[in-house]
């Protein structure tokens, strides 16, 4: 019989529907039973002709056919709005259903509704035809025993303590249900390379798991084999113990660190400022001074003389110097705007980007950044320690390296566009 308000198709004795409740038709329409309410049902009742059953894949109980939801977990068979379909074989006989392992209400297999004589099996909580609860079966039956919770049995599935509590079982011995923090996910992120592109913006991040991680333009763990400038294996991140260092491997480049304070400078050492590459100089006794030029007993004539400590040589992508800086003050400033080696045509030097300081005692000269937002670079060989936010640069690559990974960059790390 078709429900005129759902369209569930019920089984023909049935009076509610088995979907929404709806009342099919009255009650006078069913056949009573011959014996009183609360006396025996006849033994064997005749089955009533149901479709197949539709079996609830997450708990195993067998449903009444076309319904959307499982009536015992509430697994959604189908979407909404998708019509059942018609049953494909014949109409079986209603046999028992195994009930699932949850907590439920005892019923007798074989009873039967007092009040219509339908056959109730344990997997009803009302009666198809009448509508009766489970309950008044139960007080009905006098071979029922009384309705008493119970634990699933051995095997089962262990409840947690919600559905305990809702079914009035006391919390002791059973197993609650743990979720995870979510949050926890990112606590255990390891350290990692952040590329920094020319407009100053984050770039693809590169994940460090391992003690060793190799970066090269064809070998290793990361590999840019878009940069010209890379060695097929260039540089080595290593963690020891808590700490790790970054070294060069040979490659023909090197690798260039971004100072954050002033920096003392040897002899050979290579400096990048914007896109200028300067190799220094410590000059020897003989070049400091040398003199004023007497020519035929006439001394020549130039600029007046200076002592000069150093020299920076500009190095160009031909193998060659090209311009040559004498350090002659006590402090020499290089920018694009102002100070006094000026580079007008590079537009990633600040205005007043880096200055060398002299110090003619020690002979020594000092190279410190003048806040510029590109930063100073100095060339290493060999092996240096790096810690959260330290910035590199290996071949046309900068990279900014951290201990543990954050939101975004600080406005101090790393820009493109000169001041």
């Amino acid at each position: 019989m078709q429900c005129s308000n759902c369209g569930r198709v019920n089984p023909a004795s049935a009076v509610y529907c088995l979907d929404c409740g709806h009342k099919l038709r009255e009650t006078a329409n069913i056949a009573a039973p011959q014996a009183g309410p609360f006396t025996s049902a006849p033994a064997s009742p005749a089955p009533i002709a149901v479709p197949p059953l539709d079996h609830c894949l997450r708990c195993g109980v067998d449903n009444p056919p076309g319904v959307r939801f499982c009536r015992m977990c509430g697994f959604e068979f189908r979407p909404s709005g998708e019509s059942p379909a018609a049953p494909s074989s014949p109409p079986l006989a209603l046999a028992p259903v195994v009930a699932p392992q949850v907590l439920q209400t005892v019923v007798p297999a074989a009873a039967n509704c007092p009040r219509c004589g339908t056959a109730f099996d344990r997997s009803m909580s009302f009666c198809g035809v009448c509508g009766l609860p489970a309950s008044e079966v139960l007080s009905c039956s006098p071979a029922s025993p009384a309705a008493t919770p119970s634990l699933p049995p051995p095997g089962a599935p262990a409840l947690n303590k919600v559905a305990a509590a809702a079914l009035g079982i006391e919390p002791s011995g059973l197993v609650e249900s743990r979720t995870d923090n979510f949050g926890a996910v990112a606590a255990q992120a390891g350290p990692q390379l952040v590329t920094i592109l020319k407009d100053g913006s984050e770039g693809t991040i590169h994940r460090i798991g391992s003690p060793v991680t190799d970066l090269g333009r064809f070998e290793g763990n990361i590999t840019l084999p878009d940069d010209p400038y890379l060695s097929p294996r260039h540089a080595r991140i290593q963690k020891r113990g808590e700490r790790h260092y970054l070294r060069d491997l040979g490659s023909v480049n090197g690798v260039f660190y971004r100072i954050r304070e002033p920096v003392d400078l040897a002899h050979g050492d290579v400096v990048l400022v914007g896109q200028q590459v300067l190799r220094l100089e410590i000059l020897v006794d003989g070049e400091v001074s040398l003199g004023p030029v007497i020519n035929y007993g006439v001394m020549l004539f130039g600029t007046p003389e200076q002592p000069r400590l150093a020299r920076l040589i500009q190095l160009t992508s031909e193998g060659i110097p090209r311009d040559v800086f004498h350090l002659y003050r006590d402090e020499t400033v290089i920018g694009r705007e102002s100070g006094d080696v000026v580079f007008t045509d590079d537009v990633f030097l600040s205005r007043r980007h880096v200055s060398f300081k002299l110090d003619r005692a020690q002979r020594r000269v000092q190279v410190r950044d003048l806040g510029s937002s590109n930063g100073t670079l100095v060339l290493f060989r060999g092996e240096r320690e790096i810690a959260d936010g330290d910035v590199f640069r290996i071949g046309h690559h900068l990279f900014r390296f951290d201990a543990s990974p954050r939101g975004t960059i600080a406005s101090t790390a790393q820009g493109s566009t000169a001041r």
